[in-house]
């Protein structure tokens, strides 16, 4: 995945577990991917797959315990942010980096109201003053389809995906380089899905922001992504241009969660799920970590370390059969 200029983001063999008790679960295991600045990656997977502890990562917000960050780099436009010292960590944040989180009612404090929650992060980043916070915050929430008026109402107020407006005009606010947003649909029903993804797209292209999509909807991946990385049991085990991970899937993984898509064009009377669930976090199998689950899988396959190796130009699989 290495080009011949620097790489906008750089995640190089992030590894981060949590403890619970005399329980050690291994949520990133090796992880490593790059992004060109104004690109959209998107990372794809079954709930508990390590993709939100990935952007996380990135945000430096795990929390500490039970999160441990054992290993790995994170280069930010030339930035490493593992090293970062928190009151550097924190200016960075909002300024370089900024999140949507999935449930847009736990990201708003509900004692203030959506005008100020948007101030407070503009005062802290920028260097101006309280009356042009409220001028830029107004600005902000009209640019989401928020009328100016409502600045002064509480989150409670709101539907669920005004809500999901105010977190992005929130995370927006001080034109952040990178934008990690997390399953930002999920809550919504399907029009407002559509609205909020259009206006995630519409604003990232106005400000050129590069971004990266948390999801396991592969219809939103069409429509917002550049690249995907299909991420199982704390690894990425595909990466790829989105029309080579669509149209060549090449890990058994990625080919199971396409066959478990509902068809309009094939005569289709029931789906082809995965067969079992992931893996115990706590105990991961030895070789491919997919073995298990995997209706292809040899002898060869549940022993040593599977490679990460390219089947094509720009396309990388985790997977032997692929050798």
């Amino acid at each position: 995945m290495n080009g011949e200029k620097i790489p906008f983001l750089s995640v190089r063999d992030l590894e981060v577990i949590y403890t619970s008790g005399k329980k050690t679960v291994q949520a990133v295991n090796g992880v490593s991917f790059e992004m060109n600045k104004g690109e959209t990656l998107a990372l794809v997977g079954e709930t508990g797959a390590g993709k939100t502890t990935i952007a996380k990562s990135i945000m430096r917000i795990l929390p500490n315990p039970p999160a441990k960050l054992l290993h790995g780099e994170i280069w930010l436009d030339g930035q490493e942010l593992t090293s970062l010292s928190e009151e550097k960590m924190l200016k960075f944040r909002g300024e370089k980096v900024a999140m949507i989180f999935q449930d847009p009612m736990t990201a708003l404090n509900p004692l203030m109201t959506i005008g100020e929650q948007i101030v407070e992060g503009l005062m802290l980043h920028q260097d101006i003053s309280h009356g042009e916070a409220v001028e830029k915050a107004g600005e902000m929430l009209e640019m989401v389809g928020i009328s100016q008026g409502r600045f002064a109402e509480y989150p409670f107020e709101f539907s669920g995906g005004m809500k999901q407006r105010v977190v992005i005009a929130m995370a927006l606010a001080c034109n952040p380089l990178l934008l990690l947003a997390d399953e930002p649909t999920t809550a919504l029903d399907v029009t407002i899905q559509a609205q909020v993804l259009e206006l995630i797209k519409d604003l990232k292209q106005r400000h050129g922001t590069s971004m990266i999509l948390i999801t396991h909807d592969l219809g939103v991946v069409a429509e917002t992504s550049d690249n995907v990385a299909v991420v199982y049991a704390g690894q990425i085990i595909e990466y790829g241009s989105k029309e080579a991970v669509f149209h060549k899937p090449s890990h058994p993984y990625t080919r199971g969660l396409f066959g478990s898509l509902p068809s309009m064009s094939r005569n289709q009377k029931r789906l082809t799920p995965i067969s079992g669930s992931p893996p115990d976090p706590t105990c991961l199998p030895g070789g491919c970590i997919f073995a298990p689950r995997c209706p292809q899988a040899k002898d060869s396959c549940r022993q040593g370390v599977t490679e990460f190796q390219e089947v094509e130009q720009g396309h990388f699989c985790r997977c032997r059969l692929q050798g």
